[in-house]
């Protein structure tokens, strides 16, 4: 069966075609625009009512956000691709917890550093920048190559293809830890081709 991918480069759901790569599964591309109002028209707002991708469908399976459609791809395909810590691995736990780190903690630390502006460490869900920015760091670092050492899971596709995204455009800082990861990360195969058609 083909996964479809309702995709447009310039998006996060070139996160989503990395993992299909890395999984080796059929999938085709549903191109849609930003400005052709394809994303607000009813039949896209049935499968997500944000407007947003990415959004896969498998079958009668829909799954919006890219850390659920991660955990969704990741679990149904292991056979695949083995990406993900089974429910009764003791690794499952350190899996989830850094997989979720990114839509948690990485992202909003990346739109507060976009946009520039302060929180208060206590009160805001990922503190501020500097703190995750610290716990990527010191993680990262331990990283062997990746977080569960020669084992490529799709917790490092999530956080690595954001710590890429965020030190490229100077959101964290180029640490060695942050930037060496990132370049294990793109260097994988997969990555390349997902990441072939990208308007330069």
């Amino acid at each position: 069966m083909t996964v479809h991918l309702y995709y447009n480069p310039q998006s996060r759901a070139v996160m989503t075609r990395w993992l299909l790569e890395e999984l080796g599964v059929s999938y085709d591309l549903k191109m849609v625009d930003y400005e052709d109002g394809s994303m607000r028209s009813d039949a896209f707002m049935a499968l997500n009512p944000m407007g947003k991708i990415p959004v896969i469908v498998d079958g009668e399976t829909v799954v919006t956000e890219t850390v659920a459609i991660a955990l969704y791809l990741a679990d149904k395909f292991k056979e695949n691709a083995d990406l993900a810590p089974g429910i009764d691995d003791p690794r499952r736990g350190e899996y989830l917890r850094w997989i979720v780190f990114q839509a948690a903690s990485i992202e909003p630390a990346m739109y507060q550093a976009g946009m520039k502006f302060e929180t208060n460490q206590r009160s805001a869900g990922w503190g501020n920048v500097q703190l995750v920015a610290k716990v990527l760091e010191n993680r990262l670092s331990l990283a062997n190559p990746y977080l569960f050492g020669d084992w490529f899971t799709a917790a490092d596709l999530i956080v690595g293809g954001a710590v890429n995204w965020a030190i490229q455009f100077d959101m964290f800082p180029k640490t060695p830890a942050l930037t060496a990861y990132a370049q294990r990360i793109t260097e994988r195969p997969a990555f390349q081709r997902a990441f072939a058609d990208m308007p330069s």
